[in-house]
């Protein structure tokens, strides 16, 4: 029997008359406000945290009178197990690889393994995941692989080495192609073996990894809590938002990457689905599962578009010579399609797939839902079996994240790599002390409003708002994420990509260049209690932000024993003047008597 929980629609409640009586009796205006009798799918505690405050007794009340009660909801269920078809012997001895014979490392190497005749066996997820790749080097060079369980690394005694041996699954693309990728993170000889498929000729290969192109970092993980790439190099996330631009004119997409090259943007969050929400309503081209009939909802739920999935592929692909993050949304709530709703087997599935086929770029994250909370067919089982389903499949350890619309997720779970948080407000910034330290990982504010000139009160923010509150989460240590919507025929960045039209984005350009400035390209935020908004990187760097303030001095302090160069910044208009060399001790500065400045201390 299934009952009311926080999870459960309002429209749910509503349709049980013992239920709306209880709404009714306490909250009687409850069902006047414009959610309510626009977005009946809302999720009742989210709509009684908004209303009557999260921590409220009446809520607690509430929720517990209605949990008495059977929510009438049908919640997806799986589907009866299918028999798997397996490969027969014939088709199996006649096998054959495909592997390049040299690549780069942190570029993704691509397997192929043709079995003729077999492709309608080979696209069920389950028996490609069977197949296995199993790429390893040995050698005095070996580093540690900070991955996930599918990586293994062990001494090599005879070598005097390291042994690294990564572990990638299979997946179908198409015709009677199964496909494995891998991303190799150390230089010299690697010995590549396909197992699961008893060919007649084994299906193993040799490859020369040379080192990392210039400029090539690797993949980003969480590292002594910060963000940083393989090599070492740090990384903060400086994102922008278009969520749906995959799944947009090839025109388009263009003109997106144009724009992005040019921004100083360095992460993207973007949906795998299409998105059907406000000023986005158009039909994809394709999507991930193949068409099964006519309507807007039949889909094959066993077999996936690989056009999509090409289309897909190149997107991330491209953002990745722009050196950008893909933070790939796995799901989210704004659908007609029926990809919000689907059966706990088919979340599976496609989760498998995504991961195999992706986890090999660099320049991948995964999000595992935006707003999960609205995503009502979901439990916090389901989150958490889908996260560690991600974590399984991924042997490269790219950052996991989960991003709210309420309260933040549960991100002191072992899979969950960093805070990816929508909210704060005006005083995002403040946000980021509490979660670091509610959770102790890194924190990502991923949606604090955007710029533009919409009618939501989220999308309608000033440039200068939209810059404030950015400097404000960086300078205490997050990462934080741009979005613009402003309403323009063609499309509105938010969501559609295209051609960036506001002002804050030149300005968080400026911001990133500061940052790589600093002595180690990372900025941390001063212990709390220490006075104003002041950003280090290690004892000889400080870098104080004013925000809206606007005073006409300030006064530094140069750490004893040491001499000081002294900047002010004008972050609005992206300006740097130095006012003082050689200053020690207690240093007056002066300052123009507007907003937006920062003062910057070097020491020599």
């Amino acid at each position: 029997m299934n009952h009311f929980s926080p999870q459960s629609t309002l429209g749910a409640v509503l349709r049980v008359p013992q239920a709306r009586e209880i709404l009714a009796r306490d909250i009687p205006w409850l069902t006047d406000l414009q959610v309510a009798v626009e977005h009946p799918e809302f999720p009742i505690g989210g709509l009684l945290g908004i209303t009557l405050g999260w921590d409220s007794p009446a809520r607690t009340k509430l929720l517990a009178e209605l949990a008495e009660l059977e929510d009438p909801t049908v919640l997806p269920v799986r589907r009866p197990a299918r028999p798997l078809a397996a490969l027969t012997d014939e088709q199996q001895v006649c096998a054959r690889l495909s592997a390049p014979a040299s690549a780069r490392c942190c570029e993704p190497v691509e397997v192929t393994v043709i079995v003729p005749g077999a492709g309608a066996v080979l696209r069920d997820v389950e028996v490609a995941g069977n197949v296995t790749l199993a790429a390893t080097f040995v050698g005095v060079n070996a580093v540690d692989a900070a991955a996930s369980g599918a990586v293994r690394t062990t001494e090599g005694e005879e070598t005097g080495g390291r042994r690294i041996e990564v572990i990638a699954r299979a997946f179908y693309r198409r015709g009677d192609e199964l496909v494995a990728r891998f991303l190799p993170e150390v230089p010299g000889e690697w010995h590549l073996r396909v197992d699961g498929i008893a060919a007649t000729i084994p299906l193993e290969a040799e490859l020369a990894v040379a080192p990392a192109a210039v400029g090539a970092h690797g993949p980003v993980r969480v590292v002594y809590g910060h963000f940083a790439h393989a090599d070492g190099v740090p990384f903060t996330p400086l994102g922008t938002t278009a969520y749906a631009w995959i799944h947009q004119s090839a025109d388009m997409r263009r003109r997106t990457l144009e724009s992005l090259a040019g921004s100083g943007f360095n992460k993207l969050r973007m949906c795998i689905f299409p998105k059907h929400y406000d000023y986005n309503h158009a039909d994809p081209e394709s999507v991930p599962f193949r068409s099964a009939g006519s309507g807007e909802r039949e889909w094959d739920w066993d077999a996936f578009d690989a056009d999509f999935f090409d289309r897909l592929e190149d997107c991330v692909r491209e953002l990745g010579r722009l050196g950008i993050v893909a933070d790939l949304i796995l799901f989210h709530p704004y659908d007609r399609w029926g990809f919000a709703e689907m059966t706990p087997d088919v979340d599976d599935a496609y989760v498998r797939h995504v991961v195999r086929r992706l986890a090999a770029f660099p320049n991948v994250w995964w999000s595992m839902a935006n707003e999960y909370e609205l995503l009502t067919t979901k439990r916090p089982s389901d989150w958490d079996r889908l996260g560690r389903i991600v974590a399984e499949e991924d042997p490269v350890g790219h950052p996991i994240g989960v991003h709210n619309i309420f309260e933040p997720f549960d991100a002191s779970a072992d899979w969950v790599s960093h805070v990816s948080f929508q909210g704060g407000g005006y005083e995002a910034g403040r946000k980021v002390d509490e979660l670091r330290g509610r959770f102790g990982k890194p924190v990502v504010i991923d949606e604090y409003g955007y710029e533009g000139n919409l009618e939501h009160d989220w999308g309608n923010l000033t440039a200068e708002e939209e810059l404030r509150r950015f400097w404000e989460g960086v300078i205490r240590g997050a990462g934080m994420t741009h979005g613009e919507t402003y309403f323009h025929e063609e499309g509105i960045w938010w969501s559609h990509g295209g051609v960036l039209r506001g002002e804050s984005w030149k300005r968080i350009a400026f911001l990133r260049r500061l940052i790589q400035e600093a002595p180690h390209g990372r900025l941390s935020p001063m212990p709390p209690g220490k006075g104003l908004m002041t950003a280090v990187d290690g004892e000889d760097y400080l870098l104080t932000y004013f925000g809206g303030a606007q005073p006409y001095r300030t006064t530094v302090t140069v750490p004893e024993g040491r001499s000081a160069a002294i900047d002010v910044i004008d972050t609005w208009n992206m300006t740097v003047e130095q006012v003082v060399t050689g200053a020690s001790g207690r240093v007056e500065v002066p300052l123009p008597s507007r907003p937006w400045m920062a003062v910057r201390v070097r020491c020599d």
